[in-house]
């Protein structure tokens, strides 16, 4: 449901503490947000959809850089005085009136307009004169201009009836201002059961807000709802935090697990091709027997070829068999032998490197495919943490906050019981290399064979494991790894201390010996 008119009456309300105060500056923690840091709080302003202010007690992250608007209102508005906070009558629009001296030492009245209008909502600066001296967001429409030096024209209906000032309601196809479809059907609930008088002396007695769910779905409502099941809070912002705290958090969490599971592909798409380069040039490097072969042939037999020619046919004294040396025609035989040469020189000196790096970036290939699949996995804020936080370390993703200190993340694994045996399944590579380094030596380490997943450890106590536990190990092992669809997954196990890390390896990747293995259906 959007934020109506009824629920910005409270918020603005609320924000009338502020009246008196001085604004000591003015941010936009991002583009469709602005803040006003005042002497005892923040006021916050979202212009997107939904669109609301809000009372915060701190402020929030604030990017390095200042954004373009938050700097003019900066330069005309900091330190202006407050004079006071309105809603225009019960829409979503309102001001806040300021007073403040300018850079000649003029007093200035000012007035900062907050239109709260879903997608369409702004926030403009309008000068004593009622001109825009600027928007967040600026343009031209047939019934008003958004331009520096426009008359500013409210997003106002007037003929829409304010039902805290008319009696007469009982016609419901009266235009209401600042009702949603939900809060209109509602609020005739309430005076069907009370009426007009009492919600009306209620409403504004109190800035009470209340949570209730509405068709499945969480809504968020000024006034009681008489028929529901409610949540109430005694101030507006704080029902508001929590009405989106479920909210933010999803759509943080999907932001950034869509980003960081886009750069883990993007490196992917780089390494698989490199991979496809070094394993061409490798098939150069089996060349070089054939081709040191020619050389050696077209040495001997140089002799007999003094003119420029596309080939040459000679025989094998080792065989008797004919060879064709193809040679380049713009080339002596003798310039053709030092190409032949250089080549072979050149692709000798390559091989010395060429298996490593093919070792290297087929290793590198195999660890994204692990950190993707634990992204595609991963179910909370605080394991996604975990894992920006490995890819910056592995310089896959740039770090931005090189001179902040980073909170790290203490997600926690996945835990089970089964039959008595406690069994912990990492969420992420940081987690699987810790459930693993602190697992005792005759623990079960248990992983998916072949393919990306997570680690399993099973907590023996000394103790002999039962089939049905290592089963059940198994079939974890499975679901949390790349083979969760199919039928059958086969899943290596062994103790522990048959589990080590390589020196310089990625994390989550370990070498193992002497396992058996299960062949399981994932759970």
């Amino acid at each position: 449901m959007p934020i109506d008119g009824l629920l910005l009456n409270k918020l603005i309300r609320e924000a009338q503490i502020f009246e008196g105060e001085k604004i000591r500056n003015i941010y936009q923690p991002v583009n469709d947000e602005v803040l006003l840091q005042l002497q005892s709080g923040f006021l916050l302003f979202v212009l997107k959809n939904p669109s609301y202010l809000i009372k915060l007690e701190s402020k929030p992250n604030m990017p390095d850089t200042p954004q373009n608007f938050s700097m003019f209102l900066r330069k005309r508005i900091k330190n202006a005085k407050i004079i006071k906070i309105e809603q225009l009558g019960l829409d979503r629009i309102g001001y806040i009136e300021l007073s403040v001296i300018d850079e000649t030492f003029e007093l200035r009245n000012y007035k900062l307009y907050f239109e709260l209008m879903g997608r369409n909502s702004n926030i403009l600066l309008i000068d004593e004169e009622n001109k825009i001296m600027d928007a967040l967001k600026k343009g031209v429409s047939p019934k008003r201009s958004i331009m520096p030096g426009a008359k500013y024209i409210p997003f106002y209906k007037r003929e829409y009836i304010n039902i805290l000032e008319n009696e007469n309601l009982y016609d419901l196809n009266q235009p209401f201002m600042g009702f949603s479809k939900i809060s209109k059907n509602l609020f005739y609930e309430y005076i069907e059961k009370y009426d007009y008088i009492s919600f009306v002396s209620e409403f504004l007695d109190n800035l009470n807000v209340y949570t209730f769910e509405y068709n499945g779905k969480k809504e968020i409502l000024a006034f009681k709802p008489v028929n529901f099941k409610y949540d109430e809070f005694q101030n507006p912002s704080e029902g508001l935090l929590n009405f989106f705290e479920l909210q933010s958090m999803n759509s943080r969490f999907l932001e950034l697990k869509k980003r960081l599971e886009k750069t883990v592909i993007k490196e992917i798409e780089k390494y698989e091709r490199l991979y496809k380069k070094l394993k061409n040039e490798e098939k150069e490097i089996r060349e070089i027997p054939d081709l040191e072969k020619k050389g050696r042939l077209l040495q001997a037999y140089l002799y007999q070829f003094k003119e420029k020619t596309d080939f040459v046919v000679v025989e094998d004294w080792e065989t008797g068999e004919k060879i064709k040396i193809n040679l380049n025609p713009l080339k002596t035989p003798n310039e053709n032998l030092q190409v032949i040469f250089k080549k072979v020189h050149k692709l000798k000196s390559k091989e010395i490197h060429l298996k490593e790096r093919i070792k290297i970036t087929k290793k590198m290939i195999d660890y994204l495919y692990q950190l993707w699949q634990s992204i595609d996995f991963v179910e909370d804020i605080e394991t996604l943490m975990e894992i920006k936080e490995e890819m910056i370390q592995e310089k896959i993703l740039q770090d931005k906050t090189k001179n902040k200190r980073r909170k790290r993340s203490n997600s926690k694994p996945y835990e089970f019981e089964f039959n008595g045996f406690k069994i912990f399944v990492g969420k992420n590579n940081i987690q699987n290399d810790k459930i693993t380094r602190e697992a005792d030596r005759e623990d079960i380490w248990m992983h998916a064979q072949g393919i990306p997943g997570a680690h399993v450890i099973i907590k023996t106590n000394k103790k002999e494991v039962p089939m049905e536990v290592l089963l059940f190990g198994a079939k974890l092992a499975a679901k949390y790894s790349k083979g969760r669809y199919s039928s059958k997954v086969s899943v290596d196990y062994t103790m522990k201390k048959h589990v080590w890390k390589p020196k310089g390896s990625k994390p989550g990747m370990v070498l193992y010996n002497n396992f058996k293995t299960l062949y399981v259906e994932p759970i």
